[in-house]
């Protein structure tokens, strides 16, 4: 079977280890349009993500990673393919919006976002030929709010046009997975075909064996957060879900950036450091993660379902 990167169309065979949720940038649009290189740098960005990520092939084996960004996370699909053919890294792009209560969203027909969303899908994103391999779509804090409702059902109009699988950023705190379940299940969605991401935040196993239960993956996908679950827990719940036979239905990432404007997040720091020995990049899960979930007994099968079988699996419909 084949998935669509950024630079055409590659086997699933070829998709190696996979990061399942990464982004190369994340800015908004606005202020990179006003201020121009003061808040960002195109060239310096493709120069750090190339970095980075040719660090992550050639240390770890990390062949493939898929691009979270979101239509209104600043998503650049210029820049992506641009890394993505100077990495060697095969890059997976995005289709679908945040869960921001954005003015713009409200009161658009939901027959025309759908068409838009779906003109990308089939024919290309930003005026190129670039297809999304995946679906992003988002519920936090805010739950499900009208506009958020219909941003999911729309991911379910489009997920059953076009096949593609849906990624959905959640908010584990107040277990809004099992309301985008409820959601996707109500709108003909397969739950197999959709990764919960973020649900590495939770160490609620009842919470998290419920989106199992169910069918769906989950994104233990932010490796390296500690303010939202330490190291030591993420590794913890994520060695008993292996424990209780899960292996085959988790995927790992970071959820990182090469840059990122958001909070105290800035260009000047980030042009500013040392950016191919940073703590958290690309690898951490490689550097700091799966040694300490061998220590708590995952073994090397697992770990290798987590980063390469169920991407795999996942793509291909299974």
């Amino acid at each position: 079977m084949v998935v669509n990167s950024v630079l055409g169309k590659i086997s699933t065979d070829q998709l190696g280890c996979v990061l399942m949720h990464e982004h190369i940038v994340c800015c908004d649009w606005s202020m990179r349009m006003a201020f121009q290189e003061k808040w960002f740098d195109y060239n310096k960005v493709v120069e750090i993500a190339v970095a980075q990520l040719k660090k992550a092939k050639e240390n770890f084996g990390i062949t493939t990673i898929v691009d979270g960004t979101a239509v209104n996370l600043g998503r650049d699909i210029y820049l992506i393919k641009e890394v993505s053919e100077k990495s060697g890294v095969n890059i997976i792009a995005s289709s679908g919006m945040y869960y921001n209560e954005e003015p713009y969203l409200m009161g658009k027909p939901t027959s025309y976002l759908i068409d838009l969303m779906l003109e990308e899908c089939l024919e290309g994103i930003q005026n190129t030929n670039v297809l999304p391999g995946i679906l992003k779509t988002a519920t936090d804090s805010y739950g499900l709010t009208e506009l958020n409702k219909n941003l999911l059902y729309i991911t379910s109009v489009v997920h059953r046009e076009t096949d593609l699988p849906i990624f959905a950023h959640s908010d584990s705190r107040s277990k809004v997975g099992l309301i985008q379940q409820d959601e996707f299940q109500k709108n003909g969605v397969d739950l197999s075909r959709v990764i919960i991401g973020h649900s590495g935040d939770s160490n609620d196993l009842g919470y998290l064996v419920g989106l199992l239960t169910r069918g769906s993956y989950i994104g233990m996908d932010r490796f390296g957060d500690d303010e939202k679950n330490s190291l030591l827990n993420r590794c913890r719940t994520i060695a008993e879900l292996c424990k209780r036979g899960w292996s085959k239905k988790m995927v790992l990432s970071h959820d990182f950036s090469a840059y990122i404007d958001w909070g105290n997040h800035s260009w000047e720091k980030t042009k500013n450091a040392d950016y191919l020995n940073l703590d958290v990049d690309y690898t951490y899960v490689h550097r700091k993660a799966i040694p300490v979930l061998q220590e708590l007994g995952v073994t090397e099968e697992q770990i290798n379902d987590m980063l390469i079988e169920n991407p795999k699996r996942f793509f291909e419909g299974y």
